[in-house]
C-alpha cells in the first residue's frame, strides 16, 4: 500500500470524508479533513471551504461509501475508453487505492 493510500485510510478512520469532486490536478479521489482535501492519487492538497463541500454532500445525499462506489464505476468506464497506457496505469492505481480503502474500512 502506498503512503498516500495509508494516509487516506488513516484520515477516513479519524473522521475525514470523501470529496465528491475529483482532484483539480489529476482527477483522483480526494479525502477532506479540516478544510484540506488530500488527493490519494497525486498527493496534492487543496484548501477548500468545508461549508461548500458539506452543501454539495447534502444536495447529493451521498455517503462516503456511495462516493467510493460511484468513483469505482466512473473509473471503470474511463479505463475501458482510455487508449493511453500511462493514463490507464494511473486509473488502475486509483482503482487499487479505492479498493484498498474499502477493505480497510471493512466495506466490500
Amino acid at each position: 500500500m502506498s503512503n498516500l493510500t495509508k494516509k487516506a485510510v488513516d484520515l477516513l478512520l479519524s473522521g475525514a470524508t470523501l470529496v465528491g469532486d475529483p482532484c483539480p490536478y489529476c482527477k483522483g479521489v480526494r479525502v477532506m479533513k479540516n478544510g484540506s482535501a488530500l488527493c490519494i492519487n497525486c498527493g496534492r492538497q487543496v484548501i477548500e471551504e468545508a461549508d461548500d463541500v458539506m452543501t454539495k454532500k447534502e444536495k447529493t445525499g451521498n455517503t462516503s461509501i456511495e462516493n467510493l462506489d460511484q468513483k469505482l464505476l466512473d473509473l471503470t468506464v474511463d479505463l475501458a475508453k482510455e487508449k493511453d497506457l500511462g493514463k490507464q496505469k494511473q486509473i488502475l492505481e486509483t482503482i487499487t487505492a479505492i479498493i484498498s480503502i474499502k477493505e480497510k474500512l471493512g466495506v466490500r
